[in-house]
């Protein structure tokens, strides 16, 4: 099995990340390339949403997911994932169930709005290029909603103020991601694996420790060697303390945006010496290795940014470029690996 070994080394000035990668570069390569769901393609006019009521099933990209429209009562979003791209970051009441706390999409206009109180499910269609050889899931941007935010902070007919009146209350909610597999046409019964990601979290000791995220957050879901999550499908459910005979109390929405996987082509059967260096600068990623490469910086959502060919040492410039998570890929012969690379 091939392993790639990260050392983290910061500087003094607390601005330059340094990552070591013992990369294998041999003949038979590890080639990462996946998808990135941004909700962008919809290309929605400010201030509107997708909830079902036109079609029960959405796709973008590799992913495809439900998102169901209830025609009773006067008709109501009743589960899934809706595409959004409304702006209300101040109303807290069941009428603005599409807005995120956040004001917008990530870097954009949509996003998605998940409804959480049951297993929510984002699939990775089986015709995309690599389906077989198996998906790492790599991470993504969640945030709360405003009507989720707003109920935590100060509580309503329905749910609690977290913390309660004192803020002494040990209040949660998190989003639970299990993954699923289903090589051979067959769904699991039960995940693979699972990952806990705290939208609030008031369990501390210290009660200005406490937190009710307010904007978009990175959810790292891929942190090799500490863990890895892989499947061909994700679901997503909200847990909360504050719950009650019909389930949380809590409304059951968050928002989502640049959810990442990859893909695995192949296994580096053998080794060498070689080290690759990246070293993260305030307006660069300088990467040197010994032996000639090709070096590609990818933002997540799939678009080449720069490009450096055929040296020993390569300078990807980043001033223009916002904090936050990109991929660079390295080639080197007929070797190719991916790394992500934060830039803060």
């Amino acid at each position: 099995m091939f392993l790639v070994l990260f050392i983290f080394k910061r500087e003094s000035n607390m601005k330059h990340l340094l990552f070591l990668l013992s990369i294998g570069l041999a003949t038979s390569a590890v080639a990462q390339f996946g998808s990135t769901l941004t909700f962008e393609s919809y290309d929605l006019d400010l201030d509107t949403f997708l909830n079902g009521q036109d079609t029960n099933v959405l796709n973008e990209e590799c992913f495809h997911w439900e998102c169901e429209y209830d025609t009773s009562f006067g008709g109501y979003w009743a589960s899934g994932v809706a595409v959004s791209t409304m702006r209300d970051d101040s109303t807290g009441q069941f009428t603005n169930l599409y807005s995120s706390k956040a004001g917008s999409g990530r870097q954009s206009e949509s996003y998605g709005v998940v409804s959480a109180s049951t297993e929510t499910f984002l699939n990775v269609s089986e015709n995309c290029y690599g389906w077989e050889a198996g998906i790492r899931w790599m991470g993504g941007y969640v945030s709360n909603a405003s009507y989720t935010y707003y109920s935590m902070l100060n509580g309503d007919q329905f749910a609690k103020k977290f913390g309660g009146a004192a803020g002494d209350d040990p209040d949660y909610l998190f989003i639970r991601f299990n993954f699923y597999d289903y090589m051979g046409g067959e769904n699991n019964s039960a995940a693979d694996s699972h990952f806990d990601f705290y939208l609030a979290d008031f369990r501390f000791e210290d009660n200005s420790q406490d937190y009710i995220l307010d904007d978009w957050t990175f959810v790292e879901l891929n942190d090799f060697p500490a863990y890895e999550h892989g499947g061909h499908r994700v679901s997503m459910q909200l847990f909360s303390s504050d719950t009650g005979a019909f389930g949380i109390n809590t409304p059951a929405y968050f928002c989502l945006d640049d959810l990442m996987f990859s893909y695995a082509s192949g296994l580096i059967s053998e080794r060498d010496a070689s080290s690759i260096q990246i070293a993260v600068k305030d307006d660069s990623f300088e990467i040197t290795s010994e032996m000639r490469s090709s070096a590609v910086l990818i933002s997540l959502d799939g678009n080449i940014l720069t490009s450096s060919k055929d040296d020993t040492h390569h300078t990807l410039p980043t001033a223009s470029l916002p904090q936050g998570v990109y991929i660079v890929q390295i080639t080197s012969g007929d070797a190719v690996t991916s790394q992500k690379v934060f830039r803060w």
